[in-house]
């Protein structure tokens, strides 16, 4: 064997063992157990239990809340048609949590129960050139005009939330945690409408009342899925300043149950039957703010606050009918200020 070919052959040798090397020549070490994102947790907080507590003072909205009566006003030269609105009331709510820090890989799971129940109330009264019409079907199909009508609209949020997700340091300053998990739980609203002094067929003027209510009940489940972000911006110590940007994305599986009875003293009855609707619904929610962080106990245990604005955009909830025959679409915002609590030890 010529010197040459010798030396071709120990040149790949040396080329190959370099390639093999340089990943192990430039690897960055770290304390994690080999892994390749160094989690957020500490060494000493591996595997831990977490306690949250969220306090919520948010106020809802639904886009067509507005179709429930119709005033109409008639005048000399003029008339003019209004459907007045409803405006929820800022109410309080609570979320409360339970989590573990699991050692494999650093992954951590949390269960989430959120209550948040709020109502709005509305009164119309006619006069010589003002009359008044329900919108809603039982009782527009009944004929009866009220001199004057009231409502009372409550909703109900009871929410199931389970994550899976991890959280590690993707800079010196700035982490993330996504998460996958599933969302499950009841949007209830309930409507109380009150007629007084009716009106019957639009022609004979009476002393009767007439009392109508529905119901607009949703439940749902399905897949969840999101992302929590943190920028560390100040640093002392044991203690952290952050702000933060949670948002999260929910397809489910739901079903409407929605009915509507009206009755007056007459006695008259009238009902709308719709067929319970199995359709897909879709949230889309956003939290974000300001953070405090604190280690106690050299590191084994945590405590986190967090103050912000949140949003949850639940598309189409509102599904009653109204006297065109026609199914609403409304749309259920949920938003204010969250003040989030989390204990982990």
């Amino acid at each position: 064997m010529s010197s040459a070919s010798i030396s071709n052959r120990r040149g790949v040798f040396f080329l190959i063992f370099l390639l093999l090397a340089l990943p192990r020549l430039y690897a960055v070490p770290n304390d994690q157990n080999g892994l390749p994102n160094i989690s957020t947790r500490t060494e000493s907080s591996s595997s831990s239990w977490a306690v949250s507590a969220d306090f919520l003072f948010w106020f809802a909205s639904e886009e067509v809340t507005s179709i429930w009566a119709d005033v109409i006003t008639v005048e000399d030269n003029r008339s003019s048609w209004g459907a007045p609105g409803f405006d929820f009331n800022w109410d309080y709510g609570f979320r409360i949590g339970v989590g573990y820090n699991l050692i494999y890989d650093q992954w951590d799971t949390v269960l989430y129960w959120t209550w948040f129940r709020t109502d709005a109330k509305h009164s119309l009264s006619s006069s010589p050139n003002v009359s008044l019409h329900p919108e809603f079907f039982a009782a527009f199909l009944s004929g009866d005009s009220p001199r004057s009508m009231s409502v009372d609209w409550s909703i109900l949020f009871n929410m199931f939330d389970w994550e899976l997700g991890r959280s590690y340091w993707v800079s010196e300053n700035l982490s993330l945690r996504p998460f996958l998990g599933i969302k499950g739980g009841w949007i209830n609203q309930s409507i109380d409408a009150h007629y007084h002094d009716l009106i019957i067929d639009l022609i004979f003027p009476t002393n009767h009342s007439g009392r109508e209510r529905l119901k607009n009940n949703f439940w749902g489940v399905g897949p969840t899925g999101g992302i929590n972000s943190k920028w560390r911006v100040y640093n002392f110590g044991s203690h952290f300043f952050d702000l933060f940007g949670d948002f999260s994305v929910a397809t489910m599986w739901g079903q409407w149950t929605c009915n509507d009875v009206y009755k007056n003293t007459l006695p008259k009855k009238s009902t709308v039957n719709t067929k319970n609707s199995t359709l897909g619904a879709l949230m889309f929610r956003g939290f974000m703010g300001i953070g405090w962080e604190a280690d106690f106990h050299e590191g084994s245990s945590h405590f986190t606050a967090k103050l912000g604005y949140e949003m949850q955009f639940w598309l189409n909830q509102l599904r009653l009918a109204t006297f065109q025959l026609q199914r609403l679409h409304g749309d259920l915002t949920l938003q204010g200020v969250t003040l989030h609590c989390r204990f982990d030890f």
